[in-house]
């Protein structure tokens, strides 16, 4: 039986764990804005306790706290006290869900069915293709300057960008270990060439790979929008379906689904979620683990790379250099990084298109420094962050290619057969 909402009493047992330190402060890009201790951890901590206490009701002012949260949890990487701060905001936003405008709800309500349906999301790629094929772009930009909404929307859409590679010859003998891939619901969608990119390297790297069935999303963007009950449904689905597969390895290819699944165990009473979250990587460790064993011919790539390191990267890995020492491996590749690693881009999630104001405003110095640095390329393994980045420069009409660093990598494979 799945449970339908954290209990009060665990609620407020996590939040107690706060000591109110503030250590976190200057690690919160929303408090680094606006200076509100209700845009802080702590602040936002104290509402939820005082939600669960009866002590508030969630009128339109805590509501808006909650969700500008951009969940980046640089503040749990900080804390000396280990408060879980994830499920503290988790649980703010499953009571706050239905406080927001019908129109809020609906359009929120819509973007997750649609990312979370395969039927769905094969619909939305063929009327993408469709939409570049006809250049419906400028038409619509001019439609939606009336309406900003559809503007941050069409924004959004990014440009098809083919970054070439193909699967490399392999010895005769089979593989030792079979992979199966987890692509995330809107890379499939917006990030087509990431998956066979993934692909290509684990098959030079000698492994087996299978494409995870993708009937269901992993949760993540239902668990951090305030309906934790759909969003176990979706694990529990997920797990069910691992049960199923005869694999070595999980490997994903976004950091929001990695981290997510990392959390499993928590979110689920099965003991297959914790199986299933031992045998999960995310791509670009699990890449660089297995590049320390044996070496790949690589083209050389003459240009300068920024490298951003998203939020969720930190909670997926201990090593926030992961990417970096990824793309290392390229010969004359010059790497760069942002002054400020620990800054957020301002995507989170959904906040991309519902806090536009805040995502914008922190992902202007990012972009600023990318330009000003001339770079060629612009590398995260984040979905969400990739498509802000790619509306940022597509205003301002800059020629830098955003893409996950496995295509960067897959790209500059030597191997055999035409390009």
């Amino acid at each position: 039986m799945l449970p339908t909402r954290l209990n009060n009493k665990d609620v407020i047992a996590a939040a107690d764990k706060c000591v109110m330190c503030g250590l976190c402060l200057p690690h919160c890009p929303t408090y680094s804005i606006s200076k509100n201790e209700a845009e802080s951890p702590r602040g936002r901590i104290a509402l939820v306790r005082a939600l669960h206490e009866d002590k508030l009701s969630p009128d339109p002012a805590l509501v808006s706290h909650l969700d500008q949260c951009l969940a980046c949890m640089n503040c749990m990487a900080v804390c000396p006290a280990k408060v879980d701060y994830a499920k503290i905001l988790d649980a703010g936003r499953d009571i706050t869900s239905q406080q927001h405008t019908f129109r809020h709800r609906l359009g929120r309500s819509l973007l997750l069915a649609a990312l979370s349906k395969t039927g769905v999301r094969k619909f939305m790629k063929g009327m993408l293709r469709i939409y570049h094929a006809l250049r419906m772009d400028r038409l619509l930009k001019k439609v939606a300057l009336r309406f900003p909404h559809l503007l941050r929307v069409i924004t959004l859409v990014p440009r098809p960008h083919r970054i070439r590679s193909a699967v490399p010859s392999v010895p005769a003998h089979l593989p030792k270990k079979r992979v199966a891939l987890v692509e995330s619901c809107a890379g499939e969608i917006f990030s087509e060439t990431t998956l066979p990119a993934a692909e290509a390297v684990l098959q030079a790297l000698q492994f087996e790979t299978v494409r995870f069935p993708q009937t269901h999303c992993c949760g993540a963007l239902h668990q951090h929008n305030g309906d934790p009950r759909t969003a176990r449904k979706l694990i529990q689905e997920f797990c069910d379906t691992f049960r199923e597969q005869n694999v070595d390895a999980l490997v994903s290819l976004a950091t929001g689904c990695a981290s997510q699944i990392n959390r499993y165990p928590e979110l689920l009473d099965d003991p297959l979620s914790a199986e299933l979250a031992n045998r999960h990587r995310d791509i670009c460790s699990f890449a660089v683990e297995h590049l320390e064993r044996q070496d790949q011919d690589l083209q050389a790539l003459p240009q300068k790379v920024f490298v951003h390191v998203p939020c969720t990267q930190k909670q997926v890995s201990d090593d926030v250099h992961v990417v970096e020492k990824l793309l290392s491996t390229i010969p004359k590749i010059q790497l760069e990084t942002f002054q400020d690693t620990s800054a957020c881009c301002g995507a989170g999630g959904l906040n991309v298109l519902f806090q536009a104001r805040h995502a914008d405003r922190l992902g202007k110095s990012m972009i600023s420094e990318v330009m000003n640095g001339g770079a060629s390329y612009l590398v995260t393994p984040n979905i969400g962050c990739a498509l802000h980045f790619q509306a940022q420069l597509s205003k301002i009409n800059a020629p830098v290619v955003v893409c996950h660093p496995i295509q960067l990598f897959a790209r500059q494979l030597i191997y055999s057969g035409d390009a």
